[in-house]
């Protein structure tokens, strides 16, 4: 069908990767335009417990779970897919979504981590709230329904990637953070020295003001 909209999942079935909160969005999204699908690609330790979740939700001819793809197979998906979406609860780097910026993918992620670090939102890319499957729904729904927005933050996501995430941007950043962390140590241990110098004269000009006093006292004795 011409109409029909691919929403993609690409990562491993646990828990901090937010795939339940996407499948519990599908509803809503399914509402507003039934002729999406959800792809989920990976495995993971969660797989019965979604598939029930789809069950559950009377999603079983809306949900499909692909098991694990090889890198050839991703580049396919991320080709066919109108949507790629990372709703994670926890990202750290969000490689993945990067990715799928690359590929021309429109992406939806969620605002923690990496992944809120990578994505400004409506210029690169779709935010919503980590968990929120109502705000997750809607920012799908918003790429779904917005040819040219979608054109918009594919072109803008692909020129981020190239270049603010190429190796070389990435070594010289790299550089650039060991040269100041280098140079913050140097200040550090300069700081420092002349602090435990200024401590050694305090304490020499305490010692000399003891022992002047105790040299005054000493003649008063014998006076």
């Amino acid at each position: 069908m011409d109409n029909e909209k691919i929403i993609l999942f690409m990562g491993r079935l646990v828990y901090e990767k937010g795939i339940q909160t996407l499948i519990a969005a599908m509803p809503k999204i399914l509402a507003h335009y039934n002729d999406a699908k959800l792809i989920v690609a990976g495995k993971g330790g969660m797989i019965d417990e979604l598939k029930a979740q789809v069950n559950a939700l009377g999603l079983g001819n809306k949900v499909y779970f692909t098991g694990y793809l090889g890198s050839k197979d991703v580049q396919k998906m991320y080709k066919c897919a109108d949507v790629s979406v990372f709703p994670s609860t926890y990202e750290p780097f969000g490689i993945v979504a990067l990715e799928a910026m690359l590929s021309g993918t429109p992406v939806v992620t969620s605002d923690i981590g990496g992944l809120n670090e990578i994505v400004d939102h409506g210029i690169n890319g779709m935010k919503s709230y980590a968990g929120n499957a109502n705000s997750l729904a809607d920012s799908i729904l918003t790429l779904l329904y917005d040819p040219k927005l979608c054109d918009t933050v594919t072109r803008n996501a692909k020129l981020k990637v190239k270049t603010e995430y190429n190796w070389t941007k990435i070594a010289q950043d790299t550089h650039f953070a060991y040269e100041k962390a280098i140079a913050e140590t140097m200040a550090s241990r300069q700081a420092k020295q002349i602090a435990q110098e200024e401590a050694q004269k305090e304490i020499k000009k305490s010692n000399e003001i003891t022992n002047l006093l105790s040299f005054k006292k000493s003649r008063q004795a014998f006076a």
